[in-house]
């Protein structure tokens, strides 16, 4: 479940690893120092040079000392080297290294989905919010895919386009921070993460409890967006994941 997993591309696991990295050079060079301690204090033997038993032990508290900076700068490097953070979502690039800023238009028509309007999208949307009151900042769409006017997908957008809150939050939060969120909101189980397409970004579903059963949720956040999909009577991830892909491409411009 993606809220109990630890997700390699954010920042604290990325930070996590640096202190790590150091952690264990920090706890190695103390071992050195201190299985080191009788020979780098070597007694005097009787009848030698004071002096030159001095320069021994400088020189070999030189050379532990030296080692010391020898793992220091390794493991330096190998903390950079392992540092790469997931960006802010506001830094979101498309997956040919574009960046853009993606508008979302729900379409009348995708895959094998009609866009419910009339009698039809305001009995769905009663269904829906059985008397809730949605934020402004939210907007909504149905979808039918069998043409019996009731929905089978349920999208719920929100977008800095419109909403200054979901800019703050975007310059603020990494994609898997908002897919924490909103599934943890969701009660959702068994999410996973699924390839964000062309537009890049992110694309998780899981699974969630409705009236009649298990439902699909799925939800994929941009720069700009994050939008969920619930998916009435589908239960399988990847067909979910993949018709929510189709209604993300049809659906940005």
């Amino acid at each position: 479940m993606i809220v109990a997993s630890i997700d390699p591309t954010s920042q604290a696991y990325a930070a996590g690893q640096v202190i790590g990295s150091m952690t264990a050079a920090a706890i190695g060079i103390g071992l050195l120092w201190w299985l080191t301690r009788s020979w780098r204090a070597q007694p005097t033997p009787p009848g030698s040079d004071p002096a030159q038993a001095w320069k021994g032990k400088r020189k070999r508290t030189w050379f532990i000392a030296g080692v010391s900076v020898f793992i220091a700068a390794v493991a330096s490097v190998k903390a950079f080297a392992s540092y790469h953070p997931e960006p802010r979502a506001i830094e979101t690039v498309a997956a040919d290294g574009s960046e853009e800023y993606a508008v979302i238009v729900l379409p009348e028509l995708f895959d094998r989905f009609r866009l419910l309007t009339g009698e039809d999208a305001t009995r769905a949307e009663t269904e829906v919010l059985a008397g809730r009151d949605l934020p402004h900042s939210l907007r909504t769409g149905y979808y039918d895919q069998d043409a019996d006017g009731s929905y089978d997908l349920f999208v719920l957008v929100t977008s800095s386009d419109w909403d200054p809150k979901v800019a703050e939050s975007k310059a603020t939060k990494f994609i898997s921070q908002e897919f924490r969120n909103y599934f943890t909101g969701a009660k959702a189980r068994d999410v996973a993460r699924f390839d964000p397409g062309k537009h890049g970004g992110g694309l998780a579903c899981g699974h969630v409890t409705g009236p009649d059963g298990d439902q699909t949720m799925c939800a994929w956040s941009d720069a700009a967006n994050l939008v969920g999909v619930r998916h009435v009577h589908e239960t399988d991830l990847a067909t979910a994941a993949r018709t929510t892909l189709a209604l993300r491409d049809a659906a940005t411009r």
